[in-house]
């Protein structure tokens, strides 16, 4: 993958998560949970891998490592998962 799809990729999930911080203050509960879907969809075909082949543990740390990367481009403090909530406690 060349750095171009690479910037692109970050671009969705840093406009993904913009957009569900929006659904939370609005509350709207189940478009945050979609787009939250949407968010770890996007790091899978980032990674190209498939759900099914990974476990639960391996996708939540792509989802975080994911996250960091789409986000190190940008100056704006970044929320992450804590290893808690990511089930790595």
């Amino acid at each position: 993958m060349d750095a171009a799809e690479t910037g692109s990729y970050a671009w969705i999930i840093r406009t993904l998560v913009t957009c569900r911080e929006e659904a939370d203050r609005l509350k709207l509960e189940s478009l945050s949970n979609l787009i939250n879907m949407a968010v770890l969809q996007t790091a899978l075909d980032w990674e190209g891998e498939e759900p099914t082949r990974g476990n639960e543990t391996n996708l939540e740390a792509l989802l975080r490592l994911k996250m960091k990367l789409a986000f190190s481009e940008r100056s704006d403090n970044v929320v992450l998962l804590n290893s808690k909530t990511a089930g790595e406690a």
